[in-house]
């Protein structure tokens, strides 16, 4: 078996069994949780979130959602996969960020539809499937990609700056796309962190399970080259 189809099969063992951790969790959350403290958590939290909306705040969670809305991710992610691709000249990037936003809006889109659950009881400040509150799409999406992001900053750059505000970006923007979901009521927090476990575990899966051993074996095959011993000149064959 070749080292591409270990880490592929890795990947996609990885991918599902993240999907099953959210399933089940989801199937937890739906049928018993939410009967219990969890559940009154989940609605006290929205009441409150209600009581507090104004015009002001209205306008920033809708602006705060659109950092992670399908569409912005979408276009921004082809921008930056070609981008990519084109400054290192190499697969690896590209891929790394593709598989990572790709994959995890596929586990949520198959999440969501076997777990439905309702929308908080609370008006929407938008338009939405009332029965897709599971898990938080939008916050999973943001840690896959601005995390992504960071992740390959930290990895494959030495730009201090760079790595400074992306890295920035991805640990403020989920919990605030988050806080921005609820409050429009489209989500509990339950089904916020519960996106937020689906973010980590796919983005820590693909940076250890294909990133950091494909770096790693990059900077190895550097060290090999620049200890080897040079050649003798070849010698000249007399005429």
């Amino acid at each position: 078996m070749s080292a591409r189809v270990r880490v592929a099969a890795r990947l996609a063992g990885a991918a599902v069994a993240v999907f099953v951790l959210v399933l089940v969790l989801g199937e937890l959350l739906t049928h018993v949780l939410v009967h219990g403290w969890v559940g009154r958590t989940d609605d006290a939290i929205e009441r409150a979130l209600l009581h507090h909306r104004t015009p002001t705040w209205d306008s920033l969670t809708y602006a705060g959602t659109q950092l992670a809305e399908p569409t912005t991710i979408e276009v921004a992610l082809v921008v930056l996969v070609v981008a990519l691709a084109v400054a290192t000249r190499r697969v690896l990037p590209p891929l790394f960020l593709a598989l990572t936003v790709g994959v995890e809006s596929g586990i949520y889109f198959v999440a969501s539809t076997f777990v439905p659950r309702d929308r908080p009881s609370i008006p929407r400040l938008g338009v939405g499937d009332p029965h897709a509150s599971y898990p938080s799409g939008h916050v999973a999406a943001s840690i896959c990609f601005y995390g992504g992001l960071a992740v390959l900053a930290l990895v494959l750059t030495r730009l201090r700056w760079l790595q400074v505000v992306l890295t920035g970006l991805a640990v403020v923007l989920p919990p605030a796309v988050g806080l921005c979901r609820m409050y429009r009521g489209f989500h509990h927090l339950s089904d916020v962190l519960a996106g937020g476990l689906l973010g980590l575990l796919w983005l820590g899966s693909t940076t250890g399970l294909l990133l950091l051993p494909a770096v790693r074996q990059d900077r190895a095959s550097v060290r090999e080259a620049l200890s080897a011993p040079p050649r003798p000149p070849a010698r000249r064959s007399p005429r």
